[in-house]
């Protein structure tokens, strides 16, 4: 009689690192994080530095680190951090570093043979790119010592990876495109835009990378045309003041409201409100609130800045201008607005084109498949 030999479960053990992780990091890491762990092919881990009921390991404070870390020396002749130790302990086999700026708690491991140590991959999400490494040089010195080392970087956008590799030097082989994702994927429905006024929203950082200039600049060329415009302007940062300023500049008391910052689930419900989504930067990975907009069925009007153009496919999901183009922008806004069935169309390509490739299903088999294709 033939016994049927009972199948060998696989397992990679994979290490989420962040420096904090739950409701204070980007909204969208959870869904992905826990449709990983309820993969029975990997086990995965989240390790944080900054204490949280939702996290594994945390990584504890100054004392404890430190003699865990000398006794590990003086016991393997080695100066690896306590995160690098507890990586060995727990045998992972990828640390997969979610929060770039944390590569220099890795570099230990990456010093080591690559057969004695976790295999790396961190993910780039766009400063750490396009900004940091020309006037920073601790990126530069990662780049130039550990470009080459780094097992995988995961970025949002094909031009991040070419940009990635021509500027910094880091092998395509290395680099793996795998976009952030807006969320589950859900029944959306499609948009009639309202007839009677044109409602355009923009979420971003306010910082000089989203020009907020060239998007407010837009909307004073709708409003100098007679058009009935309201634009809702959400999110901080540094240069909040500018918003301000050339709110009061333009003239745009009447038809522009500046918000600040909401929590996602407030600017999800809040999106819904708009028919219109704006956003001329001058430099973007990808661009989540755009993807997210369109998720909705609201048409984008984005600049063809770095990454932008593989969210929106221009003349299908909505527009591509050249960042200082604000009167192309307006045009193509006035286009949509006034031919109600090209405005149905946009919004049903762009809840087509978002929900297939923008998903956080889509994501997470992206990550999967990158997890398994390191392991021999």
């Amino acid at each position: 009689m033939l016994c049927k030999m009972k199948e060998k479960k696989y397992e990679i053990r994979v290490i989420q690192l962040f420096e904090t992780y739950g409701e204070v990091y980007q909204p969208y890491i959870s869904p992905v994080i826990q449709a990983l762990k309820a993969d029975t092919k990997l086990h995965v881990d989240v390790v944080a530095f900054n204490a949280h009921d939702t996290v594994d390991f945390f990584v504890p404070r100054y004392k404890k680190r430190w003699l865990k870390e000398k006794w590990y020396a003086l016991t393997h002749n080695s100066r690896l951090n306590y995160l690098e130790i507890l990586c060995l302990e727990q045998q992972a086999a990828i640390i997969h570093v979610q929060q770039s700026y944390l590569f220099s708690k890795v570099t230990n491991l990456l010093d080591l043979p690559r057969d004695q140590r976790p295999l790396v991959v961190i993910t780039l999400r766009g400063g750490d790119t396009y900004v940091k490494p020309w006037y920073a040089k601790k990126w530069q010195d990662f780049y130039k010592n550990y470009g080459h080392v780094v097992d995988a970087f995961v970025v949002m956008s094909n031009h991040q990876k070419n940009y990635l590799h021509d500027k910094w030097g880091v092998s395509l082989e290395r680099v793996h495109v795998i976009p952030i994702s807006f969320g589950q994927a859900f029944n959306a429905s499609i948009k009639q835009a309202d007839p009677s006024v044109m409602r355009i929203v923009s979420a971003f950082r306010m910082c000089w990378e989203k020009n907020i200039a060239g998007n407010l600049l837009a909307v004073k060329i709708l409003k100098d045309r007679g058009i009935h415009v309201q634009y809702h302007l959400y999110g901080d940062g540094a240069d909040s003041g500018q918003a301000y300023y050339l709110i009061d500049k333009y003239n745009l008391q009447d038809c522009v409201a500046y918000h600040g910052r909401l929590d996602n689930s407030e600017l999800k419900a809040q999106l819904k409100r708009y028919d219109f989504y704006l956003q001329l930067s001058y430099s973007e990975s990808l661009g989540m609130s755009v993807i997210e907009a369109q998720s909705q069925g609201i048409p984008a009007i984005v600049s063809n800045s770095d990454g932008l153009p593989e969210v929106v496919v221009h003349n299908q999901t909505g527009f591509c201008v050249a960042p200082h183009d604000s009167e192309a922008a307006a045009t193509h806004l006035l286009q949509l607005w006034q031919n109600p069935d090209l405005y149905k169309q946009f919004s049903q390509e762009a809840i087509a084109f978002s929900h297939q490739h923008f998903s956080v299903e889509t994501e997470v088999e992206a990550l999967r498949r990158l997890y398994k294709s390191l392991i021999p």
